[in-house]
């Protein structure tokens, strides 16, 4: 944890310096603080014996402090470039290499470090805090600029028990969050309390606040191949690469595996590298037994896929973990809030999947492996294909892919065309048209919220919406895929990002994501779009790619995993506790503002007798009604904080 604070006027004062020291040492590790002129910092490093080797401590040259979380992926290539010898790159911390990239090559130098890393770096003789974060959000790292001052923080909950930060509710931002509203990478749910958003360095001086991306992809780049084989070989490569560098301080894998192709597939990786001690892979499952009615494009059960792995590859051990009881969070969302200073998107999954980090923690797993960015990498769907196709002007193969696609899906040849492409290729203006006509107005989310019809209105949230580029409709467009794609993987929902970067403060295990690697992830933009959706197969690149390494149970499965299916059980479990919590959030002004609390209390007389029946309405329970009673409870906790 990096604590910290520079001053633009006065000297740090030795209270301040004491209430920086104490929030940090709540990681009851290795402290290490730094002083320069008009700064001050401290960092923990959980655990007991001796720091290790790439020690993130804070670091000073000249009149420079550089402090940093780091876990660079790419410490060879960075030293070669700075000319460190192999003898001084083993006594060399991360936290240093990303220093003197920084120091010698600037913002590139940033772009030139691979892996999860946050820094703060001041410049006393120029007067200038830069803040940076890795492209993918691994890490993470929050200010609060206040009257002459900036503090920042690598924990979120660190910097709000600062006594010189505020603690009040940003309350447009808790709109956003109940609407879905993902697209502003900098507001965070505290009023004056920013992030530093992935890919992007902050300075601040006295002048003022500069946010800019260090990094972009190359979108103009020409192909890199000629041949689907050498996009296929290359795509291994990568895959084998990122998890070797995901694992390489973890001998002990742990990995959370379904039976879909992501996480299957860096299970699958690590056994054939055999560099690993063990490789355990844990698996959420539902009651032996349940009957649930569900999609017919999903499946409930991922026991038979998993177990299909293992036979395939025999050095995994499987560890199903049956979907059960309450987990802690769920029975006192407090307990998360404390850990995280914010509330969570779904909350539904806060149950299975904490338990899985929880049960790797207990294995004494450091480090949980999962493939939470691949589909819109390397198993990206290929769904814009048919605009790939029509923006190169490739009308003869274009009627061929919509029959592919017709077959494929079991539809008409029209109906295919129809969906395919007024779905998303209708100009923005046009749709908006036929949305009004269609009654979906900008600020209609109740189908998947519970936000206040009321303060929508009143804070004029359809408006603001539209200059956002928030479509509560969720259209997106499709002419340019790989720039689509890069937003989702390097700048949408900063939160989630946030939570994977303090996955150890929530559980205890640091997650890791071999899909997420950089080098991975810009290969496959440069895929062409219609090699992902071959013969109108979606996701057709990756079951070539790992086709040398899957099952066909896994490989020739179209359908997708049904995450979380015991969610109404878990809900209905509490329900005896609901009338209360509503009945305090009708009493907080905030809430009530918020939240359309008549609706939850008409959602809980209405509720449904079984979970087949809840299923029929699971737009509306599962999003609606548990986000917004978990908003409003978090809305709870900070009052009761604040109080």
């Amino acid at each position: 944890m990096i604590v910290g604070i520079v001053s633009f006027g006065r000297t740090i004062d030795f209270p301040a310096e004491q209430q920086i020291s104490r929030v940090a040492s709540r990681g009851n590790g290795h402290i290490r603080a730094l002083r320069a002129e008009s700064a001050f910092a401290v960092q923990s490093q959980a655990g007991s014996g001796p720091p290790p080797r790439h020690d993130p401590s804070p670091q000073t040259q000249g009149r420079l402090l550089f402090a940093a979380q780091a876990r660079l992926d790419n410490r060879a290539e960075l030293a070669a470039m700075l000319a460190v010898s192999a003898p001084e790159l083993a006594e060399t911390s991360d936290t240093t290499l990303i220093l003197n990239s920084y120091r010698r090559w600037g913002e590139q130098g940033v772009a030139r470090c691979l892996g999860a890393f946050a820094f703060a770096a001041w410049d006393a003789g120029d007067r200038r805090l830069t803040l940076g974060r890795d492209c993918l959000g691994d890490r993470a790292m929050f200010f609060h600029h206040g009257d002459g001052f900036v503090a920042f923080a690598s924990d979120l909950g660190a910097l709000l028990a600062l006594p010189f930060v505020p603690r009040e509710i940003d309350e447009r931002m808790a709109a956003n969050f109940l609407a879905l509203n993902l697209t502003n990478p900098r507001r965070t749910f505290y009023r004056d309390v920013e992030r530093v958003p992935s890919r992007t360095l902050v300075t601040i001086t006295p002048q003022g606040t500069r946010h800019r991306h260090y990094w972009t992809p190359d979108f103009n780049a020409p192909p890199p191949y000629q041949r689907e084989e050498d996009y296929v070989e290359r795509a291994r490569e990568l895959l084998d690469q990122a998890v070797a560098t995901a694992t390489a301080d973890t001998p002990r894998v742990a990995i959370s595996t379904s039976g879909g192709l992501d996480s299957s597939a860096i299970a699958a990786t690590a056994a054939r590298l055999g560099r690993a001690e063990s490789i355990r892979c844990f698996s959420v499952v539902p009651p032996e037994g349940m009957q649930l009615n569900i999609s017919p494009q999903r499946y409930l059960d991922e026991r038979e896929k998993v177990t299909a792995l293992a036979r395939t590859h025999p050095a995994l051990d499987v560890e199903f973990c049956v979907e059960g009881s309450l987990h802690a969070f769920e029975e006192d969302p407090a307990r998360f809030f404390i850990r995280t200073s914010h509330p969570i998107l779904n909350p539904g999954l806060l149950g299975p999947f904490n338990a899985v980090a929880e049960r790797a923690a207990a294995t004494r797993h450091p480090v949980l492996l999962n493939g939470n960015t691949g589909n819109f990498g390397l198993t990206w769907s290929g769904q814009f294909s048919f605009f790939a196709l029509l923006r190169n002007g490739r009308f003869p193969a274009l009627a061929r892919h919509v029959a592919e696609v017709a077959r494929t899906d079991g539809r008409g040849l029209f109906r295919t065309f129809a969906s395919e492409m007024m779905r998303f290729g209708v100009p923005s203006v046009l749709r908006g048209q036929l949305d009004r006509l269609r009654g979906r107005g900008l600020g209609d989310v109740a189908r998947y919220s519970v936000l206040n019809p009321a303060m929508v209105a009143e804070m004029d949230l359809g408006r603001l919406w539209q200059e956002d580029g928030f479509d509560p409709w969720f259209t997106q467009n499709p002419w340019n895929p790989a720039r689509l794609r890069a937003r989702y993987m390097f700048d949408y929902n900063q939160i989630a990002r946030d939570f994977r970067a303090m996955s150890r403060a929530i559980n205890g295990v640091e997650t890791r994501d071999p899909h997420s690697d950089r080098r991975l992830l810009e290969f496959t933009l440069a895929v062409p779009e219609q090699m992902y959706r071959r013969d109108g197969i979606r996701r057709s690149f990756a079951r070539a790619v790992l086709a040398d390494r899957l099952p066909s149970e896994i490989l020739n499965e179209h359908r997708r995993g049904y995450q979380g299916a015991t969610w109404f059980r878990r809900l209905d479990a509490r329900r005896h506790k609901f009338a209360g919590e509503i009945d305090r959030l009708e009493a907080s002004p905030l809430a009530s503002r918020l939240i359309d609390v008549p609706r939850l209390k008409r959602m809980l007389q209405d509720w449904p007798r079984d979970e087949n029946v809840a299923e029929g309405r699971l737009g509306e329970l599962r999003p609606a009604f548990t986000r917004g009673l978990h908003v409003g409870r978090f809305i709870l906790w900070v009052e009761g904080a604040n109080a």
